[in-house]
Order: C-alpha cells, then sequence, then structure tokens
C-alpha cells in the first residue's frame, strides 16, 4: 500500500457536516469545520476571508476527536453576498494552505477558495430528483391523429415523412430532420406509470414549442406547443397528470436562437420597423442575417434588444415566465446553448442575461430550476447570481466517457469529437477534472449540477461502452452517487444504443421482450438507493483513492456513511489494499455493500478486497 501523506486527511466540503448553515442569510454567523489527522502535530489553524477585499486570519479552535480524526473550529459572519476561505494549517512541517482544490505550501487565488452564498434561492427539491429526458418526437405515439402528414411543408429540398415507429432515424443527408414518428405529449401520459415503477419523479422535456423540424430547436413559436406533439391543452393535461403523481416537469427552450418561420423574426423580414426587428442582427436586411453556427434555419437572438429582454423573460407574459404559471407550472428550464447565448462577437452580454432572467423567473417562483447547456467551462456563470446549473459534460460526464470503457474510444465517436483522448484516461486524471470543475463553484451549486452519462446530443453510455453491461451498470452506480442531480436518458435503462445524432435518438421500444431486464432492474434498485440515502441527496464528497482502473470516494452526511468503489479493469485484481484511514474511517469497522449484502472490514488503516472484475461496483456503508 502507497503511503498516503497526512494532509491527504484534511477534509472540508459546504455540506452540514463542515458548515453549519450551507445556504445563511446576511448577517448570520457561520461555524466552519475542519477535519484533520488526528495524531499529527499541529498548534494551529487559520480560518482566512476577505472580509471587503482586506484579508483576515481568524484562530481556529481544536473541538474534539473521534479515534480518528481531529476537528477544528471557527466562526464566520456573513456580510458578503459571497464569502470566499480557506484554511492555513500551522504543523511541525511548516504551513499548509487547503483551498477546495487540495493542499498545497503555496497560497492561490481567491477563485479556488470555499465559498459561502447568502441570501441564496435554491430549487430544494432538486436534491431529491431523479430526472428522465425525453425526446418527445421518440418515445411514444399516443394520438395518431395529431401526427405529421407526409408533405405537410417542406425546407432545405427535404419533405416531412411519416415512419414507422422503430425505423431507424434517417440522417440530416436523408432527411433534413423532417422524419416524424408521432411521438406525443399524450403518448408520455400514457407511459407516466413506467416512469413511476421506474423511481423516477422528474422528467425533462426536449423542445415541445411550434417548429418546423423533428428536434423543434427552430421554435417557430414560443408560446405554442406544437400541434403534432397536443399542443398547449395536453401540456396541461400532462401537468395535471405529473401532479397526481409528486412529479416535476422541466422544458427546453433555445434562448439563444429561434427558427427562420418563428413569427418574431419573419414579422422583422417583412418590415425593418417592426417592433421585432431588433431582436436579430440583420447585415443586409432581409436575408443577410446572424444565425447559429451558419445554419440558415436557426436565427440568432440579438439582446441589445430591450424589446427581445423583455419578451424573452422580463414582461409578466414573457416566454420564460408565462409557462410557470397555471395551467402548466413547469419547475424550471432547460436553456439550450447557454455558452453562447448573449454573446456575439464585440458584444458579450451573457452574464447580464443569466442575472435578469435569474431574477425574473424567481420573483415568480424561487423554487424554478435553471440549468443551461455547456459542454466547455460553464463555472463562471455558476456563482450563486445566474444559472443553478449546467449539463456537467466537463465536471462528469466526459472525463468518465474516457475512464470509463478502459480502452480506446470508438472510433465514431473519436470522429466526432476528435479532441477526445484514444487513450483511456486514469482514474487519478479523472478524479483531478471532477475536483478541479468542483472547486470552481460554491457547494450549493456543486449539489444541483445536472448530470447525465448522455444526452440527445451523445452517443448512448451503451455504443461508447462497445456494449458491454458490466462497465454500463458501474456507469450508473457512479451517476446515481456523485453529488449533483442524475438524470436518465430515455431507453439507457432498457439497454437501448445509438451512435452520434441522430442514431441517438431512436424510438423508445415497447415491446419488453427486447428489453435487458436486469439493467432495468439495476436502475431501479439504484434510484431507489439515491432516494432513501441522506448521503447520496445531501452529503459532502471526497476523494479517497484514485489509481488507474480504480477509484473510490465518500459520501458522507450526518445520518450516513457510504464509500463508493468503483472498478472498470481491464484485468481482475486478486487483491487491493484502499487506504482509507484519511477519510476518517477507523480500523475494524464493518462495512456492508448495499448492491451485493456482503460484509468487509477495515484493518491497519486500509479496506482489503479481494477479486476485483471488470466493472464492479460497491456501495460500502458502515
Amino acid at each position: 500500500m502507497t503511503s498516503l501523506h497526512w494532509t491527504a486527511g484534511l477534509h472540508h466540503d459546504g455540506s452540514v457536516m463542515y458548515v453549519s448553515n450551507p445556504t445563511p442569510v446576511m448577517g448570520e454567523t457561520v461555524t466552519i469545520k475542519l477535519r484533520v489527522p488526528q495524531h499529527v502535530s499541529i498548534h494551529a489553524i487559520f480560518l482566512r476571508t476577505a472580509p471587503d477585499g482586506e484579508g483576515h486570519m481568524e484562530a481556529m479552535r481544536r473541538e474534539g476527536e473521534d479515534g480518528v480524526s481531529a476537528w477544528w473550529a471557527g466562526e464566520v459572519r456573513i456580510t458578503m453576498p459571497v464569502t470566499s476561505y480557506r484554511f492555513k494549517i500551522m504543523s511541525s512541517e511548516g504551513g499548509y494552505w487547503l483551498n477546495a482544490l487540495g493542499s498545497s505550501h503555496a497560497d492561490s487565488p481567491d477563485f479556488y477558495d470555499f465559498k459561502l452564498i447568502a441570501d441564496f434561492t435554491a430549487p430544494n427539491w432538486v436534491e431529491d430528483a431523479v430526472f428522465y429526458q425525453i425526446f418527445p418526437d421518440r418515445f411514444h405515439n399516443g394520438d395518431p391523429s395529431n401526427d405529421v402528414p407526409p408533405g405537410a411543408w417542406e425546407r432545405g429540398g427535404f419533405q416531412t415523412q411519416q415512419r414507422e415507429w422503430g425505423a431507424p432515424p434517417l440522417s440530416w443527408h436523408e432527411g433534413g430532420s423532417l422524419d416524424f414518428y408521432g411521438g406525443d405529449l399524450q403518448g408520455i401520459i400514457h407511459k407516466l406509470e413506467y416512469l413511476t415503477d421506474l423511481g423516477i419523479n422528474a422528467i425533462f422535456l426536449n423542445p415541445i414549442f411550434k417548429a418546423y423540424s423533428n428536434h423543434r430547436y427552430d421554435i417557430a413559436d414560443y408560446h405554442e406547443v406544437d400541434p403534432s406533439l397536443g399542443g398547449n391543452e395536453a401540456l396541461a393535461e400532462l401537468r395535471r397528470e405529473l401532479d397526481k403523481r409528486g412529479m416535476r416537469l422541466i422544458l427546453d427552450v433555445t434562448p439563444n436562437h429561434c427558427g427562420s418561420r418563428n413569427i418574431w423574426f419573419t414579422a422583422a423580414q417583412s418590415d425593418l420597423n417592426a417592433p421585432t426587428a431588433d431582436y436579430f442582427t440583420f447585415h443586409h436586411h432581409p436575408n443577410d442575417y446572424e444565425t447559429w453556427l451558419g445554419h440558415k434555419s436557426l436565427v440568432k437572438l440579438n439582446y441589445r434588444s430591450e424589446g427581445l429582454r423583455d419578451a424573452m423573460y422580463r414582461a409578466p407574459d414573457s416566454v420564460m415566465r408565462r409557462w410557470l404559471h397555471e395551467p402548466y407550472r413547469i419547475n424550471g428550464w432547460r436553456l439550450d446553448v447557454a455558452n453562447m447565448t448573449a454573446r456575439q462577437g464585440s458584444v458579450q452580454l451573457a452574464h447580464k442575461v443569466w442575472r435578469g432572467m435569474r431574477k425574473a423567473v424567481k420573483a415568480d417562483n424561487p423554487q424554478v430550476y435553471l440549468f443551461g447547456e455547456n459542454f466547455y467551462d460553464g463555472t463562471l456563470h455558476l456563482q450563486g447570481n445566474e444559472l443553478d446549473a449546467i449539463m456537467n459534460y466537463q465536471g462528469f460526464t466526459i472525463p468518465l466517457w474516457e475512464w470509463l470503457p478502459g480502452r480506446e474510444l470508438p472510433e465514431q465517436f473519436i470522429q466526432e469529437m476528435p479532441w477526445i483522448d484514444r487513450a483511456p484516461l486514469s482514474a487519478e486524471a479523472l478524479a483531478e477534472q471532477w475536483t478541479k470543475f468542483r472547486a470552481a463553484i460554491p457547494w450549493v451549486i456543486t449539489r444541483q449540477q445536472f448530470n447525465q452519462l448522455g444526452s440527445h446530443d451523445t452517443p448512448r453510455i451503451l455504443t461508447i461502452l462497445n456494449n458491454d453491461k458490466a462497465l454500463l451498470r458501474l456507469g450508473v452506480t457512479l451517476l446515481m452517487t456523485f453529488p449533483g442531480v442524475p438524470c436518465v436518458y430515455y431507453g439507457d435503462e432498457i439497454g437501448m444504443e445509438g451512435g452520434t445524432d441522430p442514431d441517438n435518438r431512436r424510438c423508445m421500444r415497447w415491446d419488453t421482450t427486447s428489453w435487458d431486464t436486469d439493467l432495468r432492474a439495476h436502475y431501479q434498485r439504484l434510484i431507489a438507493l439515491r432516494k432513501e440515502s441522506p448521503a447520496l441527496r445531501r452529503g459532502g464528497f471526497q476523494m479517497v483513492y484514485a489509481s488507474g482502473g480504480l477509484l473510490v470516494y465518500l459520501r458522507q452526511s450526518p445520518e450516513q456513511r457510504l464509500l463508493v468503489v468503483g472498478y472498470r479493469g481491464p484485468e481482475t485484481l486478486a487483491e487491493v489494499v484502499i487506504p482509507v484511514r484519511h477519510a476518517g474511517i477507523a480500523d475494524d469497522i464493518h462495512l456492508t455493500d448495499k448492491l451485493s449484502g456482503i460484509a468487509y472490514d477495515t484493518q491497519m488503516g486500509a479496506l482489503h478486497l479481494q477479486n476485483l472484475e471488470c466493472g464492479t461496483a460497491l456501495i460500502l456503508e458502515g
């Protein structure tokens, strides 16, 4: 066993184990705690803050021991909207700084400090949610009478097509995104019992507003649910049925762009003096205009326009506010291409727009959940005054894709995203990336980040894993035990495969003889475990061990301590010794795997495991 330096046992996170109130109000005094190895020679610890920009070092006090760790405590008064803090540990070896990145002799910028947000309005239902993402046209056809008929309209040389349920989706070059299968909101209503049986209590729908493609990201009218999905009344009915089951609803919207047939845009094209003309950037009116990534059917919205801001989120009847009210009462928004919204060359208004949008929708309902699509670095928008969360690709999903297969990713995946490493990522690098993206945001944001194994924009996780069900079960275990909010992409739970868009948007298979029922049962079990485990919903997080194909982390709340072990292979490990004393775990602790019931004991500061096979997942409670 590799000997760990004692600084590995320094731990703090923003959970209630370490912060007396993670969501304080202005003027409140909060107690901050730090866990340190008990027998290390530490003669002082200081809590470093910067009230109004002036550095302040507050001496902490040693408050107690538990046989493994000593606990130090100190107070900080909340006098600013954001209070950042870090620790200075004075030992016989000299001083160590501890921030959200970890410990070091060297000091670092305040950006990576732990952070407390004053008067933060958190959607408190989110920590108990398990989401299910649905691509509406491909989930279930509940009312064939509203199907898009063949030849209903034409675009780019293509006409609408009715496809047989289960037939392979047509590529853009074959169908121009005009191939429809008939899935609708009535179909979702018909399958709500399926979702509740799985354990789902929140659904996220890809766009449902009137549009002229099967994906509906080319919204033509933000105030009308597409008739082929059942119209506004079907959404109201869905809301009523969800209420009966205690389920939440998130809709997808495109604040960055609209469709070229959008009523705002067609009015602006017809008349440069139209009230909506400044919603867009015309280079030469009417047909030379700013687009999203050069797609003429997707027209970029111009947030220099005060009228656009009113129409999108500020006015009482704006897009972002009207659907929050009766009879729809949606619980939040997924914001498409949030990384690009309100950004256009020299005009960079993203922070202003997200702050304004948050203020407007939270005024109507403080419990609304706002999360954005961002495949890159969204941390600057996750500081408590803009978005509640992002789709956590860089902070969870993408490094997991690179680690979990334990081999070179499929060629199709490499062609789609050639910047992803061909060689498998090590557990050390996975842990480092997870840590960096978690360290850049406050803990209250970490616990509501939106985590997925894949989505409508990525290959399906089973395809990434080359149909290895053992590795998928491991991936599901990590998804359901990682800090944040888990979401299942429709059909993953029954073993659906799919490559890049649109192959990842195949029709849901309702023939149960085609399901992997063991896999679905694994999803059910993990979802149920998450919903009953306070440590998984509200507990803190400590990376305990990361080496090659082996990953171990701790989730802990006052009521529960869970040690999560994941091994992705490739070879079977006959024996492995995992140090755990630095995680505050004593010797002779009885740990029971909540998945298999097998018991393990800790000895000499470590957990001893035998015969770990590829895809092993343990959730050890003790």
